[in-house]
């Protein structure tokens, strides 16, 4: 590669690519699904897809979603991979499929018809879309983004938090270890 326009573009591309790779992941209420956000105005979202489908790990995890607020104006650019954890499981997962059943169980019963039709493009290992932000946003609450799930082995109170258990009385204190010699 001599063309200097060309080395300038790589050298472009390749900042914004680590720029992005750096964002840390919101995962969904049921955590099958984990969520980069990131706004770059170059195409880098299918690259940092893949790198993190490479790196993320759960028994749960079936969908690394990267989606790029910064592409094109008032719309959302997204890629989604599945990750190397899930590429074995029996069901195989299927990216579309999961898109599609979660837009269509919206409270509207609309939101699958104003995505779009670029939306949940390509195939069942790699999709993607290009869909309006206010949409997005919809999927984004349906998904429950960024809340924690509740505990369900009862452990947990109603807010997903452990309650707090009585502090017990330390019995080896300085006092102690130092006190008074014996005779």
């Amino acid at each position: 590669m001599s063309d200097k326009r060309l080395l300038s573009a790589r050298a472009e591309i390749n900042e914004e690519v680590e720029r992005c790779t750096h964002t840390a992941p919101k995962f969904s209420h049921d955590t099958r699904i984990a969520v980069f956000r990131i706004s770059s105005k170059a195409q880098v979202h299918p690259v940092i897809a893949t790198r993190w489908a490479g790196h993320l790990q759960s028994k749960k995890l079936e969908v690394v979603m990267v989606a790029n607020e910064g592409y094109l104006d008032d719309m959302v650019n997204f890629s989604c991979r599945i990750p190397r954890c899930a590429r074995a499981r029996d069901p195989p997962v299927n990216i579309i499929q999961t898109l599609k059943e979660v837009a269509a169980s919206s409270e509207s019963g609309t939101l699958t018809e104003r995505l779009g039709e670029s939306f949940a493009r390509g195939h069942k290992e790699a999709s993607g879309g290009i869909v309006p932000k206010e949409e997005f946003e919809e999927l984004m609450a349906i998904l429950r983004v960024g809340e924690k799930p509740a505990k369900s082995d009862g452990t947990g109170t109603e807010n997903g938090k452990k309650e707090a258990t009585p502090k017990k009385a330390q019995k080896n204190t300085l006092m102690n270890y130092f006190g008074t010699p014996k005779k």
